[in-house]
């Protein structure tokens, strides 16, 4: 009798081990990584991630992913989907976000050099009160950041909707010509500070002119990507843009997890190997051409700062290397 009751306990036991096994739901995970380790100054960078449950895809989430710079300035962020699914409930809503003249009208061709503005709309549809930021991130035509500021910083109730809007926003009398974006971003706190999005993000694009004669509306940007991935793509200014290592921040809420990751990418200007005292000055010459020739046909290499691409020997591909660098010139950190 005794037996038959041990066997019985054990085979319960048994039974709620497996129960309790089946219903624990494996953790999603989030990945962020960089094609490379290192760019060259003005090479397009890309930082990819993906989130999966148990390696399979997860369609409907929603990430966060900020960028910064070497002294850790954001420089980019964006909110973007992770495939096609529909997303779970969002507290927010952004309602409208469009760029607008002086007179908050509508807008969209803005010319070198002068002023722009930026309205949105969101909503809370929650019953909760939120403490919420709204970054605006906008991105030249030859995907080039140019800058990050927030339009609102405050809280929104239950219910409520909210219109805000900015102006001026200066136009660099340099800016690159042609279709420039624009994204909003409805965020608790960024994501190097564990902060997530509330809401996806709101996209549109207006044209940087020579004059101001068109008024036509740009579509809106989509994101293009697939199942479970996302990305997000910027370049780094050739002529003045910072070298050293910037950082990529990545966040998500998928309940009831708060998901975050990290990767960093280099940027070097591999063609300076010449300055004061050998140590490169942050810019590609004619005394750095001259030094690659110099040692040119050389293997070993007589000297190895000119061995560019690292094989062994100094022939034409590093000559080629400090070509394509050459007028280049970055700002240390």
């Amino acid at each position: 009798m005794k037996q038959k009751i041990k066997l019985k306990l054990i085979i319960l036991s048994l039974i709620a081990i497996l129960t309790l096994v089946n219903s624990v739901k494996a953790a999603p995970a989030l990945n962020l990584e960089a094609s490379k380790a290192a760019y060259s100054l003005g090479e397009k960078i890309t930082i990819k991630g993906n989130l999966t449950i148990d390696g399979t895809p997860v369609t409907d989430a929603l990430v966060t992913i900020q960028i910064l710079n070497p002294i850790n300035e954001t420089i980019a962020l964006r909110s973007l989907k992770t495939g096609t699914g529909t997303l779970g409930y969002l507290s927010i809503e952004i309602v409208e976000f469009y760029p607008i003249d002086s007179a908050g009208n509508p807008k969209y061709t803005f010319k070198r050099g002068g002023d722009a503005g930026f309205k949105i709309k969101i909503k809370n549809n929650a019953a909760t009160t939120y403490m919420v930021k709204i970054p605006i991130y906008i991105q030249y035509s030859n995907d080039l950041p140019y800058k990050v500021f927030e339009i609102y910083v405050g809280t929104i109730d239950p219910q409520q909707t909210i219109t805000v809007s900015t102006w001026p926003v200066p136009i660099p009398s340099d800016a690159p010509l042609g279709t420039t974006k624009a994204y909003a971003n409805v965020i608790d706190k960024y994501p190097n500070e564990g902060g997530r999005a509330l809401s996806i993000e709101g996209a549109t694009t207006f044209q940087i002119t020579t004059s101001t004669s068109s008024t036509s509306q740009s579509s809106a940007t989509t994101q293009s990507t697939t199942e479970g991935n996302f990305n997000i793509t910027f370049t780094t200014n050739p002529y003045g843009g910072m070298l050293g290592n910037y950082t990529a921040h990545a966040t998500s809420f998928y309940y009831p997890y708060l998901l975050t990751a990290k990767t960093k990418v280099t940027v070097i200007l591999k063609g300076d190997i010449t300055g004061p005292y050998g140590v490169p000055d942050g810019k590609v010459d004619i005394k750095d051409v001259a030094k690659v020739s110099k040692a040119f046909g050389t293997s070993p290499p007589s000297d190895p700062k000119c061995d560019l691409n690292n094989d062994g020997k100094v022939d034409i591909k590093d000559v080629a290397i400090v070509s394509l660098d050459f007028g280049k010139w970055g700002i240390l950190p």
